[in-house]
């Protein structure tokens, strides 16, 4: 399986990230718990609406960026890397509807009902050529079985290329490679929050000394590829005790510390956002596995189990953990 994502692979090499010897436990904040968004981009966005499926109860909002339909790739490798990446013609939204339906019935993830009340933004380029724009229609057409349609908010305008865009951080637009950010003069960290949040204060300046790295190890074992660290972006007046809302960041293959250091931490937008409205980001990292994950994507096809997409998932539990640690 480790051809799985060699479509994304543009360098052999990467730097290494400074790793400190010792990391502190992640923290606990004042949350409101009715605030609880997700976003992620390509695996990361295939994992945000897993959560946000699974999770239903405890998440108010889901992102996803250049990903696609819940279960898509059936817990098939092979699906994955061919309907799910480049030939979403072949995905009958029909099949994934029933199954979620069917997880429901059995308990393996919240009551769908749970949909009708979260806010769903779906970003997808005509220009994405590893991830089909195409992807995006099916997922919408997954939620529109279970939310009405005002509920979702789609961006499917700007000729990006694959990645994440913002307004001046990373590559040129339609550049997609390490890091896997796009300059596009599109803040889509703003334009995630303001869906999930509502009006915004404007964005302010990200102060690098509210970006915290904590330990990820008390959130899996050997079974949950989880790196050995990730950051949590606590805006100076959270720190201060007053009650905040939360969202979680999921980056995508390719984007964690072994490929990009920190900079999707730094560099996505979302801190500038964070800092003035209140709320605190976590930036959760997978790993790389040699051969069932070299890429550090999330687990939206499988490798760690076929229970991947419910609440029993091991990197799915592991961030519902991370949240549940978060909140005060």
């Amino acid at each position: 399986m480790s051809a799985l994502f060699a479509i994304l692979v543009t360098t052999l090499f990467a730097s290494q990230p400074n790793q400190s010897p010792t990391t502190a436990p992640l923290g606990s904040w004042k949350i409101d718990r009715n605030s609880i968004s997700i976003s992620g981009v390509s695996s990361g966005g295939y994992m945000a609406v897993q959560m946000g499926v699974a999770y239903s109860k405890d998440i108010a909002a889901v992102a996803s960026i250049a990903g696609g339909i819940y279960w898509c790739s059936e817990g098939d490798s092979q699906k994955a890397q061919s309907r799910c990446m480049g030939q979403p013609q072949g995905i009958d939204s029909n099949v994934q509807i029933a199954e979620a339906r069917k997880l429901a019935d059995e308990g393996q993830i919240d009551p769908l009902t749970n949909i009708t009340r979260q806010k769903i933004y779906v970003y997808a380029s005509p220009k994405d050529s590893v991830i089909h724009p195409l992807n995006s229609e099916k997922l919408e057409e997954f939620y529109k079985a279970f939310a009405n349609p005002t509920q979702i908010t789609t961006e499917k305008s700007i000729a990006s290329a694959h990645g994440f865009p913002t307004l001046s951080s990373g590559n040129p637009c339609q550049m997609g490679f390490l890091p896997w950010l796009l300059k596009c003069n599109f803040d889509l960290a703003g334009e995630i929050l303001k869906s999930a949040y509502g009006a915004l204060n404007e964005r302010g300046n990200f102060d690098p000394k509210n970006l915290l790295k904590f330990s990820q190890s008390d959130f899996g074992d050997e079974k949950t590829p989880l790196y050995k660290e990730g950051w949590v972006y606590v805006p100076s007046e959270c720190q201060q005790g007053v009650q905040c809302r939360l969202h979680v960041a999921l980056h995508g293959c390719q984007m964690n510390p072994d490929f990009i250091q920190d900079k999707f931490a730094t560099l996505a937008g979302y801190n500038e956002w964070a800092e003035t409205n209140r709320i605190i980001v976590l930036y959760p990292q997978s790993a790389k596995i040699p051969k069932d994950n070299p890429y550090a994507c999330w687990d939206w096809f499988g490798f760690t189990g076929p229970n991947y997409m419910t609440k029993s998932g091991s990197q799915m539990s592991a961030l519902k953990s991370m949240i549940e640690k978060a909140i005060q």
